[in-house]
């Protein structure tokens, strides 16, 4: 019988073939070698994971999944152990690995998770301060809102202070008086100045200030790009560059970033190799310097990433043999987000993290692809290290704006070659003017020189940089939509994971991977083709942002890049999907009232544009919401009923008149009741929008009507509601009824009584439509008139 099973077993092998046969026998091998030698390298990525994913979850549910892991584990490693195993030695042997990768997995994955979560959870719970002592590490810096910010430490922690006037300057020991807004945020009520900036601090500022006068700030672009790029004073770069930079993803080129680290350490690393020492006594000189280093630039949370993930490099380019790079990568993303939770969140750290990743696994075999190829290995290097790191970050890019060029990686390559000389050399010229300070005339005279003259050679550095950026943002397409939210992270992600396989895997995995890189970036740009509303010929658009409101107002005569946005939503990704395409790039926000469902998305809304203005009602202006609004965006003066919205504040052809809340609502507490309603006439139409007020405050806006209907748009207040009056429908008269509303939302809306109090008019609704784009002529764009219920019912 043994006999007859052998020779099946053989004859069953011999029909396979013996190619296929070997064929499985290697790839089962190879995966156990890599599976074996990355046991290390599987238990640090997972340990990361689990902190991040427990952080982002942070609660009780989370740290019960990470002890039920870590159990799990510790089973599975008694599990594997030889003495549980019965049968030969050789099977033996073959279980073990098993058991220890599986354990060690799940039980890095609990560990993590559940230290992590516990932290975050005590974090949570800490009392914040309404007073404290702290000392200012970093000079105040203007936001685009017109506002301070500083980074504060001491009995509060370590915050980010947001105040009305410039902090006092770096190095000062400060007695605030603090409102948290998050936190790590905070607005400043009050300062003392307990302690003036000591000699150090003094020195610092000297230092900074000597920099902005060696480089020639003023005299050309790269002059003022200069001190952004070597100690992050980005206060000289016109708003020109900045856009351009942003455009071709140069805008880590105008702050200090890990290869601003890596370039001053690198350096030191090797004057010192000329000493023939230990590797490890090279670290400690390079270690001063970039502290040092840092400490100039001062300790922003953007520097302190930069910092900790250009050590990780280092630490993988000068390790002992053995170590492997991304294994000490993800282990010290565990330690940072143990330790400061909040950076889980931090779309900052996430970027650092993809970078260095990038540059850990992508650029070594990239380098060796171009030197196999015949590119000098220098050469190699300089292309191998922008494109690395430009394509890990674009999954998360995409996040902070749906835009993608595809000149990026061109202008990272470009640009690179000078970003070296030009942070050694402004680096160069900070030091020398300096020291020159410090020494007597015969020697400070010629220390003086050279300071300028280093700082001018940075400065021409820079200046190609500037020229890279504005020629390629210059470009066709510099700037394509991309598909907005989840779906265009994991479409982009998917584009890099198969650009990667097309580039680097071997010739069985590049036709896939050329395949997915294709399909993902015509996904990725046909989207926002196919769905953008309207593409200009619209005057209106009351965007789909789920349970929420958001509309959009512009003249089709005017210049499409500025528009009146009145409310947000509050998903940020259904916002930029309506905006996309629409070219608008300053936006007068008026904010009806502070309800989530209508301003949550504003810091997105602000951030997607280069100028943004707030409007809100004066009935709610000493409410904290309202505070935390100045602290995003520049406010213009409260809105009151009676009154027109400043000309200067709206698009060319738009005119709104406030109907609602009246001027003695200053002391209204219900946000809905002191909604903000507008009156809006642009294009020939008017387009009532009455925020969330209810049936009293609409009954008291009857007798208004009589003087401005009929109305051609009315758009439902409170998302059709039951709280409504048939009165103020009928004085209304529209032509036309619009319901944002959410699909299957929890509230019933809209109501029937809502929907009937329209009459015979058509109604459009948010949840049926999608995002209404009506034109001058309350024609529908992209859709048909009875995708709503037509006559309300």
């Amino acid at each position: 019988m043994t006999a007859s099973r052998s020779g099946e077993d053989r004859r069953t092998a011999l029909s396979a073939g013996p190619g296929m046969s070997a064929a499985l026998r290697a790839c089962g091998s190879r995966c156990g070698r890599i599976l074996t030698a990355r046991i290390g390298t599987a238990r640090a990525i997972t340990a990361a994971a689990g902190a991040w994913a427990s952080i982002t979850w942070a609660g009780r549910p989370a740290m019960v999944l990470g002890l039920c892991c870590a159990v799990l584990g510790a089973v599975l490693i008694l599990a594997g152990r030889p003495a549980a195993c019965a049968g030969p030695a050789r099977t033996r042997r073959a279980v073990r690995p098993a058991g220890a990768v599986l354990g060690g997995v799940f039980a890095a994955l609990g560990l993590s998770g559940l230290v992590a979560g516990a932290h975050a959870l005590a974090l949570d719970g800490a009392p914040q301060p309404g007073a404290a002592i702290v000392r200012v590490v970093t000079d105040p810096q203007e936001t685009e809102s017109g506002r301070f910010r500083s980074v504060v430490t001491g009995e509060a922690g370590r915050v980010t202070v947001v105040a009305e006037e410039p902090p006092p300057p770096a190095g000062s020991l400060v007695r605030m008086q603090l409102e948290w807004w998050d936190d790590d945020l905070t607005g400043l009520v009050g300062a003392e100045v307990v302690e003036e900036p000591g000699a150090r601090w003094r020195i610092r500022a000297d230092l900074r200030a000597g920099l902005a006068k060696v480089s020639g700030v003023g005299t050309h672009a790269g002059a003022d790009l200069l001190p952004g790029l070597v100690v992050g004073d980005v206060a000289h770069i016109r708003t020109a560059l900045a856009d351009a930079m942003r455009t071709v993803s140069l805008t880590h080129l105008t702050a200090v970033s890990g290869s601003n680290i890596l370039i001053v350490a690198g350096v030191v690393v090797a004057l010192c190799a000329r000493l023939r020492s230990p590797w490890w006594t090279r670290i400690l000189p390079a270690a001063a310097v970039t502290a040092g280093y840092v400490f100039v630039v001062g300790p922003e949370p953007s520097v302190m990433r930069a910092t900790a993930m250009a050590a990780l490099v280092a630490v993988g380019i000068l390790r002992p043999a053995g170590t492997p790079t991304l294994a000490v990568l993800a282990t010290a993303v565990t330690v940072l987000l143990i330790g400061r939770p909040h950076l889980a969140s931090e779309i900052g750290f996430g970027l650092s993290v993809c970078a260095t990743a990038a540059l850990v696994v992508l650029s070594p075999p990239l380098t060796r692809a171009l030197t196999d190829r015949g590119v000098p290995r220098l050469i190699a290097v300089a292309l191998a290290v922008p494109a690395a790191a430009q394509v890990g970050c674009t999954p998360l890019l995409v996040v902070l704006d749906p835009t993608v060029s595809p000149w990026a990686v061109l202008a990272n390559v470009a640009a690179a070659p000078a970003v070296a000389p030009a942070t050694v050399l402004g680096l160069a010229g900070l030091a020398l003017e300096g020291a020159a300070g410090a020494l007597p005339e015969t020697l400070g005279t010629p220390a003086h020189l050279l300071a300028r003259t280093a700082g001018a050679v940075g400065a021409a550095s820079a200046w190609w940089i500037t020229v890279v950026a504005h020629g390629c943002a210059a470009l066709p397409g510099a700037a394509l939509g991309w598909t907005a939210g989840l779906g265009g992270v994991v479409v982009a992600a998917g584009m890099v994971a198969g650009l990667a396989c097309a580039l680097l895997g071997r010739r069985s995995v590049r036709a896939g991977g050329a395949l997915v890189t294709i399909v993902c970036l015509l996904a990725g740009l046909a989207v926002p083709v196919v769905t953008a509303t309207g593409r200009g010929a619209w005057s209106v658009v009351v965007c789909d942002v789920g349970q929420g409101s958001a509309a959009l107002i512009r003249s089709r005569d005017a210049p499409r890049d500025h528009a009146l946005l009145v409310d947000t939503g509050d998903d940020p990704a259904l916002l930029a999907a309506c905006m996309e395409g629409a070219g608008i790039t300053r936006l007068t926000i008026a904010l009806s009232h502070f309800d989530a469902d209508h301003v949550a998305a504003l810091p997105a809304a602000v951030e997607a544009v280069d100028e943004a203005v707030v409007v809100h009602p004066l009935a709610l202006a000493d409410s904290p919401d309202a505070t935390r609004t100045r602290a995003l965006a520049t406010v213009a003066a409260p809105a009151v009923a009676g009154e027109e919205l400043p000309a200067d504040l709206l698009p060319d052809g738009v005119t709104a008149r406030v109907l609602w809340p009246p001027v003695d609502g200053g002391g209204v507490r219900d946000g809905n009741a002191a909604s903000l309603v507008l009156l809006v006439q642009v294009d020939g139409l008017s387009i009532l929008l009455p925020g969330d007020v209810g049936a009293d405050q609409q009954l008291r806006m009857v007798p208004q009507m009589a003087v401005y209907a009929p109305v051609d748009v009315l758009v439902a207040p409170h998302h059709g509601s039951a709280d409504t009056s048939a009165a103020f429908f009928r004085a209304a008269r529209a032509r036309v009824g619009v319901v944002s509303v959410g699909a299957g939302n929890t509230y019933g809306h809209p109501a029937r009584k809502a929907l009937e109090a329209f009459g015979s008019v058509p109604v459009l609704r948010t949840d049926q439509c999608g995002s209404i784009a009506l034109t001058a002529e309350l024609g529908l764009l992209g859709g048909a008139m009875d995708c709503g219920v037509p006559g309300g019912r």
